[in-house]
Parts: structure tokens; C-alpha cells; sequence
């Protein structure tokens, strides 16, 4: 994948969080938090659903993506769904990422996402072809060894209930801009669910 140029931004296609849902997120993150500062813990503004990762896109083609995520959103109606449960990828022996689970109405949201994920295969220079499965980052595990394995089985053994429903409306289209101080997001587009 090519670094972002004036003529390139990084982006990605999401759902956001909603805030009240954020608020409980960041309650999970509180409960499930590691002694020693093993885990660096997503900020709950930054919290998001991942549909598609495009990487860098041509900034000339936005307006064409714009309408391709229209097309793939459009004959979706609006959908529930919920965060519940907590788990670590790749496992979690070896954790890098811990998610919370989503869990409700499932096909819709799976669909939608098959649809995006067609519609802007032309757009972006990433080509990912790992199968879709729904979660929602809330940490990156920094240690690794027995004190990562630690986390990773702390995680494991942890209930998390579920958090509080979420209405999807819309789909984000948002640039990802890297810094020394993480990630910054900007929404470039919001397209309804109809």
C-alpha cells in the first residue's frame, strides 16, 4: 500500500458508534483494563464498525465513491444491532486486538457490507480479502510474551454483558490521517439506509 500523497487520502467505510453506546464502552474498557499499561485503549470518539478499509483513494475519485456508496446502501433499510461479549484477535494465546462483539440483526448488516465492499473494490489500494466478522476495536495489546498471554486470558475469562442496542442509519465514509499521537478521523461523507 502506497503512503498518502496531496492526491491520496487514506480512508475507510464505517458505522459509528453512537454516543451513549461509546459511554458504555468506555465503562467495559475500565473493567477489563490490565495492570502495567499492557493494553493501549481506544479513545470511545474514535470508536467505529469497520465495513470496508480502502487505504489510500485518489482525492479526484471521491465524488465517484460517494456515489457508489449510495448505491450499495441504497434498498437497505435501517437495522439493530448490539455490543455484547468481549474476545481477542488473533487469539488469545497471541492478542493484538481486543473487540467487543456484535451481535442482533446480523444478515442485514452482512449484506450491507458485501454490497459496500463491491461497489468500492475500484476505489483503494487495499486489497484485503479477509472474511468479514463484525467487531468493534477497543484496545491493541502492547506486550507480548506471558504478560500479553496475561491479557489475552484476562479477556478470555471476562463477561462482558451486553452493552445497549445501536439503530444503524448511516454509513461513514472517513479519512484516517496518521500521526506520532494515533490516528485522527474526519467524516468526508454520511449516506442514509433507506
Amino acid at each position: 500500500m502506497a503512503t498518502p500523497t496531496p492526491d491520496r487520502i487514506r480512508a475507510f467505510i464505517a458505522l459509528n458508534l453512537e454516543p451513549a453506546l461509546a459511554a458504555e464502552v468506555r465503562k467495559a474498557q475500565q473493567g477489563l483494563n490490565s495492570p502495567g499499561g499492557a493494553v493501549r485503549w481506544n479513545n470511545p470518539e474514535h470508536l467505529h464498525l469497520t465495513l470496508q478499509f480502502l487505504g489510500n483513494v485518489a482525492a479526484d475519485r471521491l465524488d465517484e465513491l460517494v456515489v457508489a456508496l449510495r448505491r450499495a446502501c441504497s434498498q437497505t433499510p435501517p437495522f439493530q444491532v448490539a455490543l455484547e461479549g468481549a474476545g481477542c484477535f488473533p487469539s488469545s494465546k497471541s492478542p493484538r486486538v481486543i473487540w467487543i462483539g456484535i451481535q442482533g440483526e446480523m444478515e442485514p448488516l452482512r449484506k450491507l457490507q458485501r454490497r459496500i465492499a463491491l461497489e468500492t473494490r475500484a476505489f483503494g489500494d487495499h486489497g484485503d480479502e479477509r472474511a468479514f466478522q463484525p467487531h468493534l476495536t477497543i484496545g491493541r495489546v502492547k506486550a507480548s510474551g506471558l504478560e500479553g498471554r496475561a491479557v489475552g486470558q484476562a479477556i478470555e475469562l471476562a463477561a462482558v454483558p451486553k452493552l445497549g442496542d445501536w439503530s444503524v442509519h448511516h454509513v461513514l465514509l472517513v479519512r484516517s490521517e496518521l500521526s506520532s499521537h494515533g490516528a485522527s478521523y474526519t467524516t468526508l461523507a454520511a449516506v442514509a439506509l433507506e
